[in-house]
């Protein structure tokens, strides 16, 4: 951690499966406030998974004989509408940026997804969430309930890929409402 230089104006920002990682994170550096992108929104306390249950089944479905799994952006190659909400079948259309996308995840084990994070109590500190995709509705709904800021943007699970600038402009507006709770 002491790469990270002390500051009291520290947001922490997670996309996707890092949420459970980002208000961990947050209990453990003095962050300000912390903004989830397109993420399930972990409990306020308690055990959180990376993914939900069902993604975790579909996920044990792909594994190879070694417990590898093929690289994210293959995972959902037979499920066009999927493949359409993340934001695949846009990066597809150029394949020299697909490639390069692809050559920067990481191959994982399927046992990755069995970990948990014992979270301490995160819910005292400010929130915010960024929607970038249907797939999160719920997330939405549940970032409503507790109360937080929320910037919704018309796009895919990869917006924060392929629409930087509009992404950028949702963080930086719900940093800056976030500021002004605290």
């Amino acid at each position: 951690m002491n790469h990270i230089a002390a500051t009291d104006d520290l947001i922490l920002v997670g996309h996707s499966s890092a949420s459970p990682l980002v208000a961990e994170l947050a209990t453990k550096l003095p962050a300000r406030a912390i903004i989830i992108v397109d993420g399930d929104i972990p409990p306020p306390h308690g055990r959180a998974s990376p993914v939900r249950p069902v993604l975790h089944d579909f996920i044990r479905n792909l594994a190879g004989a070694e417990g590898m799994l093929p690289v994210w952006s293959r995972w959902f190659a037979r499920d066009p509408q999927r493949a359409a909400l993340i934001g695949l079948d846009i990066l597809a259309r150029d394949p020299l940026a697909l490639a390069q996308f692809e050559d920067g995840l990481p191959t994982m084990r399927v046992d990755w997804f069995d970990d948990t994070i014992d979270l301490l109590r995160w819910d005292h500190i400010p929130a915010g969430f960024v929607q970038a995709s249907p797939i999160y509705d719920h997330a939405t709904t549940e970032a409503l309930r507790r109360g937080w800021p929320v910037e919704r943007l018309n796009g895919t699970h990869l917006h924060p890929t392929l629409c930087p600038d509009e992404m950028a402009g949702a963080i930086l507006s719900l940093a800056h409402r976030l500021r002004q709770r605290s």
